[in-house]
C-alpha cells in the first residue's frame, strides 16, 4: 500500500468511527470515499454496527453490495455522510465531481446533518486555481448551447453521461478565477442542473496521513 492509499485509509477509518449504530449514512464516490466505505463495512462485520447506507453512484452501490453493507433510498434526513473532494482551499471552498457524481453528491450532502470530506494532503490547495477545473452537469438537450455560452471558460465535454443521464462538462477558467461567480453563472444557464463547487467547514474536512493519523479543523495545514 502506497502513501496515498494509507492516507485515504486513515481518513476512512476516522469517518467510519463517527458512525453510530442505527444511523442512516450517505456514502460517497471515489477512492477516499471507498476507503470510508471499507472501514464502515469492517465495523458492520466486526462490531455488529447497524446502519442503512445511501450511495451516491452506481459504482458506490456495487462496492457497498460487495462489502455487504445494507442499502436504502434517500427518504428524509441522513445522520451523517462522507465523501471525497478533488481540491480543498483554506476558506473551505472545494471542488467535487471528477467522478461524475456531483448532482447526487450535493443531494446527499444537503440531506445529511453532518457531511465529512475525506482527503489526503495533495488535495489541499492554497487556491482552487491550482486545481483549475469546475465540472458541471447539463441536460443533454441543452449541452451544445451551454458549451457555446461558456466558451470563454474552456469547456470540455466528457464522453458518455452521468448515472442520471446528464452530460458532464469540465470548465477550465483562466486564473485568477472568481470560482463562486463562475459557478453562479453556469448554474444560471437553462439546462445546467448543478456544478461542482461546494463549501465545508474545515472541522468537517478529514485529512488522512500516511502514518495513519488524521487532521481536522485548525490542524489542517496548507503550508505545503
Amino acid at each position: 500500500m502506497d502513501d496515498r492509499h494509507r492516507a485515504w485509509a486513515a481518513a476512512g477509518r476516522a469517518a467510519a468511527g463517527r458512525v453510530e449504530s442505527g444511523m442512516r449514512v450517505g456514502i460517497g464516490t471515489g477512492r477516499a470515499a471507498g476507503a470510508g466505505i471499507a472501514a464502515l463495512a469492517a465495523r458492520i462485520h466486526d462490531e455488529g454496527l447497524r446502519v442503512i447506507a445511501v450511495p451516491t453512484s452506481t459504482g458506490t452501490v456495487a462496492l457497498a453490495r460487495r462489502l455487504e453493507i445494507p442499502l436504502g433510498r434517500l427518504r428524509g434526513p441522513l445522520d451523517i455522510a462522507f465523501d471525497g473532494a478533488d481540491a480543498v482551499s483554506p476558506s473551505g471552498a472545494l471542488i467535487k465531481g471528477a467522478g461524475g457524481a456531483l448532482v447526487r453528491e450535493r443531494i446527499v450532502a444537503t440531506a445529511a446533518r453532518r457531511f465529512l470530506i475525506l482527503i489526503d494532503g495533495p488535495k489541499l490547495v492554497h487556491t482552487l486555481d491550482a486545481w483549475g477545473t469546475l465540472p458541471i452537469a447539463v441536460v443533454p438537450f441543452a449541452a451544445a448551447r451551454v458549451i457555446a455560452e461558456l466558451a470563454d471558460l474552456g469547456p470540455v465535454r466528457r464522453p458518455g453521461t452521468s448515472d442520471d443521464g446528464l452530460v458532464l462538462v469540465d470548465l477550465h477558467p483562466p486564473a485568477p478565477a472568481d470560482w463562486a461567480a463562475i459557478a453562479s453563472r453556469a448554474r444560471g444557464l437553462p439546462g445546467v442542473v448543478d456544478h461542482g463547487l461546494f463549501h465545508s467547514a474545515l472541522e468537517d474536512v478529514v485529512v488522512g496521513r500516511p502514518d495513519g493519523s488524521t487532521a481536522t479543523g485548525a490542524q489542517v495545514s496548507f503550508s505545503g
